[in-house]
C-alpha cells in the first residue's frame, strides 16, 4: 500500500511549471528565459498565477 501525502503549495506550483516546461518541450518549443524566470518566481510564491500570466501575455502583446 502506497500513502500519498497531500502536496504542498509549492509543490503544487512547482510540479505544474514541470509539466507546462515539458508539454513545450516536446512540441518543440522552449519558454524563454524570462519567461522562466517568471514561472520561478511563480513556483517560490513570490507572484500568483495570475500575474504569471499576466506577465506571459505582456510580454508577447497578448491583451
Amino acid at each position: 500500500m502506497v500513502i500519498r501525502r497531500p502536496l504542498d503549495d509549492r509543490a503544487r506550483r512547482e510540479r505544474a511549471i514541470r509539466a507546462a516546461r515539458t508539454t513545450s518541450e516536446l512540441e518543440g518549443s522552449r519558454s524563454t528565459d524570462l519567461t522562466r524566470a517568471d514561472q520561478d518566481a511563480y513556483v517560490r510564491g513570490e507572484i500568483d498565477i495570475e500575474q504569471l500570466g499576466s506577465r506571459v501575455r505582456a510580454r508577447y502583446n497578448l491583451a
